[in-house]
């Protein structure tokens, strides 16, 4: 008997797609935890809201210097447990390109310059003490061009509000509110981890999917 079974086409489309590649976080696109570039970045950024917290609160005695740093410090345990002990999806990595990365050398270099500058001033006009507000008004206004740089939106959210509390901080403590620029630090690294938890946990990327369906 003739076998009358016949040989599908070449280039059939009845071939099942092949699925994405799953990395380590059990997600496609996304790098392995421990060498994912966001990640970093995130712990870096519990690292500064920490350094504000633990910097400035004790000179706002009791009960904010008590507070404050073991708020600081459950959001920071938060976060870096959603960072690699829970690690919740980022979504797919957008390799950073040239330009990308010479904005971010450049917003680095520009803030440190700032900071060095603008507290110079501030104890030339004898408002050393405005010095606090002021780094977290520069902090967050470094933030901002990486959101356009890196694709990430959640940097639009994070320098938009230190930056705010920075210039409130300043205009206060200029008015004469005593400890206006310590406080406005302190709510910066508490709004920088708070952010930053939110962000490790996944809520900007389903956010942004959810805008672009």
């Amino acid at each position: 008997m003739v076998n009358d079974r016949r040989n599908p086409p070449t280039g059939s489309t009845d071939r099942p797609n092949p699925e994405p590649a799953q990395t380590a976080t059990g997600r496609a696109g996304e790098p392995p935890v421990f060498v994912d570039p966001r990640r970093w970045g995130a712990l870096i950024g519990v690292i500064g809201g920490l350094v504000f917290i633990f910097s400035y609160a004790p000179a706002l005695g009791t009960p904010v210097s008590i507070v404050a740093p073991i708020a600081g410090a459950g959001l920071a345990v938060a976060a870096v447990a959603s960072l690699s002990l829970r690690p919740g999806s980022l979504g797919p990595l957008r390799r950073p390109s040239r330009t990308a990365l010479t904005v971010y050398c450049c917003c680095v270099i520009a803030e440190l310059a700032a900071i060095a500058v603008g507290s110079r001033l501030l104890v030339t006009l004898g408002h050393e003490e405005l010095r606090p507000a002021l780094i977290a008004a520069v902090v967050g206004v470094h933030f901002l061009p990486f959101s356009w740089a890196f694709g990430e939106r959640m940097f639009s959210w994070l320098g938009s509000a230190l930056a705010g509390l920075g210039v409130i901080g300043l205009v206060a403590g200029s008015a004469g509110v005593t400890h206006a620029a310590d406080l406005a630090a302190v709510l910066s690294g508490l709004v920088m981890l708070g952010l930053v938890l939110i962000y490790t946990r996944g809520h900007f990327a389903r956010a942004d999917v959810a805008q672009q369906r």
